[in-house]
């Protein structure tokens, strides 16, 4: 018999300590098997790999919207150069392109088509097209803007 004391919760736990058929000392519950642990790296190693992947994406993403957005300021800067001409002279049909002077706009190129309409009588449009280019790899990318003067 075992010395219990005043402590019956203590004497109740020594008691499942020492049987050994009880829910706390299963000894066919000590450990994860083998399968376990190798599907749960399974399964941990694809979620990395996924996330991996996701994050390269989003990388690329965010260098794309980079180029898009300085290709876009740098088109409107351009568009504002040859409004601002435009209007000084006479021209039926120019096409021109070139780089952009700046040392950190060096990869980007620009392209630029500047026309002059006549659809309703003495009125004249102006059609100034603006292109800016670069270079992703292999691929050509490009953002266009179009104005009507």
């Amino acid at each position: 018999m075992t010395n219990c004391g005043l402590w019956i919760a203590d004497c109740e736990l020594r008691k499942a300590d020492l049987n050994p058929k009880s829910e706390i000392r299963n000894p066919q519950s000590k450990g994860f098997t083998l399968l376990e642990v190798m599907v749960a790296v399974a399964i941990l190693g694809m979620v990395l790999v996924t996330l991996l992947g996701v994050k390269n994406r989003s990388m690329q993403d965010v260098m794309l919207a980079d180029h898009i957005t300085t290709a876009t300021l740098l088109a409107k800067r351009k568009m504002n150069e040859n409004l601002v001409t435009a209007g000084s002279r006479t021209v039926f049909q120019q096409e021109d392109e070139g780089e952009f002077p700046d040392e950190a706009f060096k990869e980007y190129t620009w392209k630029q088509s500047i026309s002059q309409l006549q659809p309703l009588g003495d009125v004249t449009i102006t059609e100034v097209r603006v292109a800016v280019l670069w270079k992703v790899g292999e691929r050509q990318e490009m953002v266009e803007l179009l104005s009507y003067e």
